[in-house]
C-alpha cells in the first residue's frame, strides 16, 4: 500500500499468492470455497481445519492438500503464508485469534485474514502483533463492531486491508 502512496510499479510480498500455502481455520462451506480458489486459481498448497476432519465430504477434501483437526492447527498454521480465519462466532471461538494462540505460531511473514466472525479476533492484539512483526499483515473484512470505529488504528496501518464486510 506505500507502493501505490510512492506511485512504484514493483510488487510488495503480500500481493504475491501463487505458490505460496494457505491455512483455513473452520473449514466448513465458507472455507471450501475460499480453499477452491486456492487451489485452483492459485495453485497454492491449502490446509484445512475442522473440529471434525471425519466429516468432511470428499468434495471439500478434493480442494485441500489435506484436511486436520483442531488440534493440529497450530503445526498448520506454523509454515502458512496466509491464514484465513472462518470461524463460527460460538462460546469456544470468541477470541480465539490472539497473540498466544495463533499469531504467535505464524510466520513473521504470514498474512492472517478474517472473513468469518469478528469477535473470535482479539482486536487490540492483532494490532499489537501488526505492529511489532509478530506477523507480516492482514486482511481483515468482519470485525467485533461493525462499521469499524475510524479511531481504530487498524485504518491506519501500511500492512492492513480492510473490506467493509462484503467478502461472500
Amino acid at each position: 500500500m506505500a507502493r501505490k502512496a510512492a506511485k512504484k510499479w514493483e510488487v510488495e510480498p503480500m500481493e504475491v499468492v501463487s505458490g505460496k500455502s494457505m491455512v483455513i481455520m473452520g473449514y466448513g462451506n465458507i472455507g471450501a470455497a475460499c480453499a477452491k480458489i486456492a487451489k485452483n486459481g492459485f495453485s497454492m498448497k491449502v490446509v484445512g481445519v475442522k473440529r471434525n476432519p471425519a466429516d468432511c465430504s470428499d468434495e471439500f477434501r478434493s480442494y485441500c492438500d489435506e484436511v486436520v483437526g483442531n488440534d493440529k492447527y497450530e503445526a498448520a498454521i506454523a509454515d502458512a503464508d496466509f491464514v484465513v480465519g472462518v470461524l463460527p462466532k460460538v462460546a469456544d471461538t470468541e477470541g480465539f485469534f490472539d497473540i498466544q494462540s495463533t499469531f504467535s505460531k505464524m510466520k513473521k511473514t504470514a498474512v492472517f485474514m478474517n472473513i468469518g466472525r469478528g469477535p473470535t479476533v482479539k482486536e487490540d492484539e492483532l494490532v499489537k502483533a501488526l505492529q511489532d512483526g509478530t506477523i507480516g499483515g492482514a486482511v481483515l473484512d468482519v470485525f467485533a463492531k461493525e462499521p469499524l470505529d475510524t479511531s481504530s488504528p487498524l485504518w491506519d496501518m501500511d500492512n492492513v486491508l480492510i473490506t467493509p464486510h462484503c467478502a461472500q
